[in-house]
């Protein structure tokens, strides 16, 4: 059976190996990794969980088989808005461009979740990833805020089934950016049921 577990520190190494294979280096395109890229995530990770009590990284362990990891996810979560729209609005550091022949991706990449992050930050929300959507939804409704995401195309699908609304959608030419193909990425939103919210918290 499966169950949901805040991520501990020794987890954290197989977390990244996970999110790595799914999702590459970045969910746009999916590059590979680059030299240090998952020593890099570690870090970040095992830094999140000692010292940002908002930020959750969640693992799904399958108890029928010894506990083994299957999925993984990151949410933060602001009750009051995000302290840090002033950073997101900076641009890419110069060496994140400069590891790998995506430099231009990661550059667009962060320009699009700078802008939608921005966007929505002045309001109390959930901001996640493409998993673990049960956890985020029950947090949600516990805290009557509303869940802000951005997700790819088949993120999209699952998502449109919990009654997440699409707000904005992005296409990636990848061809532009030395891959092959098109991503379609999604910012979508969904609310608590509208006789439970908050409206302080939806105006902000």
């Amino acid at each position: 059976s499966l169950s949901v577990h805040p991520v501990q520190h020794a987890d954290v190494p197989s977390c990244v190996v996970l999110c790595t294979e799914t999702l590459g280096s970045l969910l746009i395109g999916r590059p590979p990794p680059f030299p240090g890229y998952q020593g890099d995530q570690i870090s970040s990770i095992k830094n999140d969980i000692a010292n940002k009590s908002n930020v959750h990284h969640l693992k799904v362990i399958d108890r029928e088989a010894d506990g083994e990891i299957i999925a993984y996810a990151k949410w933060e979560i602001y009750e009051y808005g995000r302290p840090d729209l002033e950073a997101l609005k900076q641009p890419i550091d110069e060496a994140l461009k400069q590891v790998d022949q995506y430099g231009r991706l990661r550059e667009a990449a962060h320009q699009y979740f700078g802008s939608r992050n921005g966007e929505l930050g002045k309001h109390p929300h959930i901001r996640a990833g493409s998993l673990l959507l049960q956890w985020r939804i029950a947090k949600s409704e516990e805290l009557r805020l509303p869940v802000f995401l951005q997700a790819s195309a088949q993120g999209q699908r699952l998502c449109k089934n919990y009654r997440f609304e699409t707000i904005d959608a992005v296409k990636f030419t990848l061809a532009d950016y030395g891959l092959t193909g098109t991503e379609f990425m999604s910012a979508m939103i969904r609310n608590p049921p509208k006789n439970e919210i908050d409206e302080a918290l939806i105006c902000g």
